[in-house]
């Protein structure tokens, strides 16, 4: 399976968020074990960089968290100009996370994992937390 994830469950890793990093965590390493693949999008890496850059008051130690952000996925995608287009003309709540929808869309990935279930709901792409996913025996791949 080819999961789009979002960025707040690097985030959850990255600063060690009580509510999110174990899940998040154990997503990875299910992913791993099932060989489902991880993308994140390019705008992501830069919202988490800027965010722990912000958090953790230093630029070295958010280069290292996006190293690691490198290291669980499998690809990065870019937010394309039709991406931007076609998110213009739908009626989002939040134009990133629509962004994060279109790219799903663009690059024929299968869901997007994410702890913010309704920002994505009814977009046209499924959408599951990291433990919904991982409850889905049906996607597991062999």
């Amino acid at each position: 399976m080819r999961l789009l994830v979002d960025t707040n469950i690097f985030l959850d890793i990255a600063l060690k968020r009580e509510n999110g990093c174990k899940d998040a965590l154990e997503f990875f390493i299910w992913c791993r074990k099932h060989r489902n693949q991880t993308y994140v999008t390019s705008m992501s890496i830069r919202d988490i960089e800027y965010v722990a850059s912000r958090y953790l008051h230093d630029h070295k130690k958010a280069n290292i968290v996006i190293s690691n952000v490198y290291s669980l996925v499998s690809k990065v995608v870019g937010i394309s100009a039709d991406c931007a287009i076609n998110a213009i003309y739908e009626d989002y709540k939040d134009f990133e996370d629509e962004l994060i929808v279109q790219a799903a869309k663009e690059n024929l990935l299968d869901a997007i994992v994410t702890n913010n279930i309704k920002d994505f709901e009814n977009r046209g792409v499924p959408v599951y937390t990291p433990k919904e996913i991982m409850q889905k025996t049906s996607f597991v791949v062999m």
